[in-house]
């Protein structure tokens, strides 16, 4: 018989999968893992923008071999806490600019780092879906 704890990990990644998003989630040793983009590294992942909500919130389809695809996942439009790099554009981003974040659910996706600037995103044209 499973531990306690183990077993609601194990429910959870379940559920996490079964979710209405469709965003499948790799396990890691510790959910404080996240990977520190650098500049250039977003070269090597495949970002589609999907499907746009209004102003607030995105899909997108983020692919990156190295850590982490997420088919269908809901980014939503905020403030930046801290300077990074738009996945995107690979334009530098400063604190307080207004950006695109995946959104944060349990256990946090592996790209949960990873911004893109609202004003590329509103050049951007959403895909159409099939």
């Amino acid at each position: 018989m499973q531990a306690p704890f183990e077993a609601d990990r194990t429910w959870l990644s379940t559920i996490a999968l079964l979710s209405s998003e469709g965003e499948l989630c790799q396990r890691t040793a510790s959910s404080q893992v996240r990977p520190m983009y650098s500049e250039g590294h977003f070269r090597k992942c495949a970002i589609r923008v999907l499907e746009r909500k209004g102003q607030t919130s995105a899909t997108v389809a983020w692919s990156d071999a190295t850590s982490c695809c997420y088919g269908e996942q809901l980014w939503r439009r905020c403030i930046a806490k801290k300077a990074g790099i738009c996945a995107l554009s690979g334009q530098a981003i400063a604190t307080g600019d207004i950006v695109f974040r995946p959104r944060l659910v349990k256990p946090a996706p592996r790209n949960i780092e990873a911004m893109i600037l609202a004003t590329i995103m509103a050049d951007i044209p959403a895909e159409e879906r099939a």
